[in-house]
């Protein structure tokens, strides 16, 4: 049988796509993976049919062809992807939903949408909720406005309504994000309106919206919804030096770790992740030298970003023997006598496993407890360690046992801090990396009396956001604390409580623009 591309460019371009994609697998484009690939497929796929090619694009692109053809093809294909390559999944899903989008758009070219909608937004996720009364949640793979529009466009409307995806459109055209694509939006919503003879008067949007106000829609919200401005992420990497230089001394040399600092930058309006100047310090420096060059870094950014009004969000990616470091406390001035912590600035500073975003082999466990609590957002457990009498081996297997055993763990509080090399703390957060639990809490050091740092932490969760809300009240407990509106023994109980946060539909999703990219876990 043969297959033939199809007429629309837009499908066309699905397509080829999805080649390309393919082709981005080492374990796919070695011969061996490639065969057993196309032997799931055909067992998945009834009446499925597939040659071998002397090129691995050859295969992908008779595979992706011949998949094309039958209801549910694609999807199948992912699927089976997903088994033997699963880092290409977050790049064919959108896809899927842009061949499947093209059935409501009558294939008509929209290839200056697409442009227009290649960017990014904090507030998308809750828009799209909005737009669904709240029914459904925007995907992990959804990542752009882009993704996001052909993703709504699979879904039906209300009877004799305007489909979601034009109700997004339009949400976006009234913001100041979307202003760039206020011409295509308006150009592409109208030809449709006029098409199936719908008002867009009917969503009572006012262009006039601004990128923070909340805009009311009476056809598909109905609750007062608050949104968060849009942010300048910046992706903050601290990592060993893999040739640590020897200490200089009268004394015998002796081998002390040395790190190397760099940086990534995420803006509200664009997808990409950029490279400012000042980001890739040319030499490495030593754990104390650390707090200066993060200070040193952050006032050259700051003089670049003098035209923007934009609050930053910090993200630091951090070894597990830094874990422990408290970088919200960290001066953005050292030169000056007194005390100025980055958490005066910066209101959101986030703590990241380095060792969790560069081992792919510790994902798969990662997303299954997010996804599980993200799903059940209820259902939830914390699990506190406790040595007590056991052995350090015994307390590791026994939790070992226990945290693999209870799916509802998302979090973990160390007993210990994990600050020592080869300490207890340490080896607890390598159990949690395994298992894939993805909230870290700790005692930065070990005089914080446990006695009166656990109950802080189950105050902290004790709310009705529960977990959700951890680093947020624990980020206004250390404001509070920094302006002196706490007793001093609980100040500096606050002052010394790290968490480690890793959300991997922030750090993993986003295609060329998930902070992975740069961190190191995306091959």
């Amino acid at each position: 049988m043969q297959l033939r591309l199809p007429r629309s460019p837009s499908r066309r371009r699905v397509l080829e796509a999805m080649v390309e994609v393919l082709g981005q697998s080492a374990a796919l484009t070695d011969a061996r993976g490639r065969h057993q690939w196309q032997r799931e497929l055909v067992d998945s796929l009834d009446g499925l049919e597939l040659e071998s090619y002397p090129t691995a694009r050859q295969d992908f692109v008779q595979a992706v062809k011949a998949c094309s053809t039958g209801s549910g093809g694609l999807e199948t294909l992912v699927e089976v992807t997903n088994l033997l390559a699963p880092a290409l999944s977050h790049l064919l899903l959108p896809l899927v939903d842009e061949w499947n989008a093209t059935d409501l758009y009558e294939d008509r070219d929209w290839s200056a949408l697409r442009d227009a909608l290649d960017f990014t937004m904090p507030e998308l996720r809750q828009i799209v909720a909005e737009i669904t009364k709240g029914r459904l949640r925007l995907p992990a793979h959804s990542v752009t406005v882009w993704h996001a529009f052909v993703w709504l466009a699979c879904l039906n409307s209300d009877s004799g309504g305007i489909p979601p995806s034009m109700v997004l459109l339009e949400r976006i055209a009234a913001r100041g994000e979307g202003a760039a694509a206020v011409g295509e939006i308006h150009a592409w919503n109208l030809h449709f309106a006029k098409a199936w003879g719908l008002s867009l008067d009917l969503l009572e949007i006012s262009d006039a919206s601004g990128p923070g106000d909340r805009r009311e829609d009476a056809a598909y919200s109905e609750d007062p919804v608050t949104t968060e401005p849009p942010v300048i992420r910046l992706f903050i990497k601290i990592a060993p030096d893999l040739a640590p230089s020897l200490s200089q001394s009268a004394r015998p040399p002796r081998r002390e770790t040395r790190y190397q600092l760099s940086a990534r930058v995420r803006y509200a309006e664009s997808s990409g992740l950029h490279e400012e100047p000042g980001c890739e310090p040319t030499h490495v420096m030593s754990r104390a030298r650390l707090p200066v060059a993060v200070a040193e870094m952050l006032t050259r950014l700051s003089e670049r970003w003098r035209s923007r009004a934009e609050g930053v969000a910090l993200h630091f990616f951090l070894p597990v023997e830094l874990c422990s470091e408290p970088v919200e406390w960290w001066k953005r001035n050292p030169k000056l006598g007194y005390s100025n912590p980055l958490l005066s600035k910066y209101k959101e500073i986030s703590i990241h496993s380095l060792e969790r975003m560069q081992n792919p082999e510790l994902h798969h466990a990662w997303r299954m407890r997010w996804a599980r609590w993200r799903g059940q957002p209820k259902r939830w457990e914390i699990h506190w360690c406790d040595r007590g009498e056991r052995s350090v081996d015994e307390h590791l297997s026994l939790l070992d046992a226990r945290i693999g055993k209870q799916d509802e763990v998302v979090a973990m509080v160390l007993s210990t801090s994990p600050r020592a090399k080869g300490g207890l703390g340490a080896r607890e957060v390598y159990v949690a990396l395994d298992l894939g639990v993805p909230i870290l809490v700790h005692g930065r050091v070990d005089r914080v009396s446990q006695e009166h740092f656990r109950p802080l932490i189950k105050d902290a969760i004790s709310t009705n956001e529960g977990l959700a809300k951890l680093p947020t009240r624990l980020g206004e407990w250390k404001g509070d604390s920094a302006a002196g509106g706490v007793n001093q023994r609980e100040a500096d109980i606050i002052r010394h409580i790290g968490i480690v946060w890793d959300d991997p539909e922030l750090l993993l999703d986003g295609g060329p623009s998930a902070p992975a990219t740069f961190v190191g876990g995306i091959d």
